[in-house]
């Protein structure tokens, strides 16, 4: 540290970890551009102390903010300094001791440690809503840290953190989407009790039969441009066909009583959320073109939904010993699902039949 003749001030709170004072400040999102302006990219990744930025992130963190413009959170950045800084507490001794301002040498160079995409994502937001600006997020700043020592502090940072699982973030979420799958989980008399709203995924010898994840994304495919407005309606509408479906799959009626055992519901596709996405796609046909939808689900009693059973599932959801879970398998899986129901097939799923057979054909 030394005098500084010119650059910037942060009002700051002075800590001590390790050993080490560290610094954290209430920055004006519209400084943010400004301050933090060395671009580490171009250099070979044992000279940086971050990753490179992936672009792909920025527009979803960027819709992220101006979806939630009235409650978005961020944790806070953080970045080294490398330069002269000074501290100025407000009185020598007590809390405010630790309380004061920050000044910053202008050569200085701030080096964002933690939080690259957040900075980048806010900088774009700016341009697109400038009222943003003089909002403040919290960053941490250590000073005089060397290029080894700022890769230690990316290091250190990112060395433990645990990602939410998609089902709590669901369960947490307040979109329409999020809403409406909350709302179906807790009050469809088939889903409530049976989804797992936590985990990653369902260990073998789990009670619960789904991921909420799995759920969430099945609902996305039953039922499209949900609003703020529709969600209830909609989520009462998917909830009546959920569970009348479930009225019709035995197997799921006695797994949630406990008549089949965990570990014994692997030997069927039923439980898998490839045939839960399958269901949504094909609930979304049934309720736009066919008034008779619930006598149709009826004939879905008569299915042997064991994997073993080739003809319908081979190739299709199942392949070399394995579930499968891309979009092409869900068509071909829905078309499976459409032609014991004996319903025509959409050209797209025609298409997308006539490659399946040919390609078994020639094998």
């Amino acid at each position: 540290m030394g005098n500084i003749v010119s650059g910037l001030t942060f009002p700051a709170i002075r800590g001590i970890q390790a050993g080490t004072e560290y610094y954290i400040v209430m920055c004006p999102l519209k400084r943010l551009k400004k301050i933090f302006t060395f671009d580490e990219a171009a250099f070979s990744p044992e000279n940086r102390a971050q990753r490179v930025l992936n672009l792909n992130r920025i527009p979803q963190i960027t819709k992220y903010i101006h979806q939630n413009r009235s409650d978005y959170t961020f944790s806070s950045l953080t970045a080294c300094i490398e330069g002269n800084t000074l501290f100025e507490s407000i009185h020598a001794q007590g809390h405010g001791s630790k309380i004061g301002n920050l000044h910053v040498d202008a050569d200085a160079e701030f080096y964002l440690t933690d939080g690259q995409h957040r900075s980048a994502a806010i900088s774009r937001a700016l341009e697109e809503d400038p009222t943003l600006g003089d909002e403040t997020i919290s960053v941490v700043f250590f000073v005089n840290k060397n290029l080894k020592q700022r890769q230690k502090v990316f290091r250190d940072l990112n060395l433990y953190p645990v990602k939410t699982s998609k089902s709590t973030a669901v369960l947490y979420g307040d979109s329409p989407e999020e809403l409406l799958t909350n709302k179906v989980a807790k009050e469809s008399s088939f889903f409530n009790g049976v989804i797992d709203f936590s985990e990653n995924s369902i260990s073998a010898r789990s009670a619960k039969l789904f991921k909420h994840s799995s759920l969430f994304a099945a609902c996305l495919e039953l039922t499209k441009d949900i609003n703020n407005k529709n969600w209830e309606a909609k989520a009462k509408k998917s909830i009546m066909y959920w569970d009348a479906l479930a009225s019709n799959l035995p197997l799921w009626q006695q797994a949630k009583a406990h008549q089949i055992r965990p570990q014994d519901r692997a030997h069927y596709v039923l439980f898998t959320a490839i045939l839960l996405k399958c269901f949504a796609i094909l609930g979304r046909e049934l309720l736009a073109n066919h008034k008779n939808w619930k006598s149709l689900l009826k004939k879905f009693q008569g299915i042997n939904w064991d994997r073993s059973n080739s003809v319908m599932w081979d190739r299709r959801c199942f392949n070399n010993g394995r579930m499968a879970h891309n979009n092409a398998a869900a068509i071909l899986t829905v078309n499976a699902l459409k032609q014991h129901l004996g319903l025509a097939l959409t050209a797209e799923q025609q298409k997308m039949e006539d490659k399946f057979l040919g390609a078994n054909n020639e094998s």
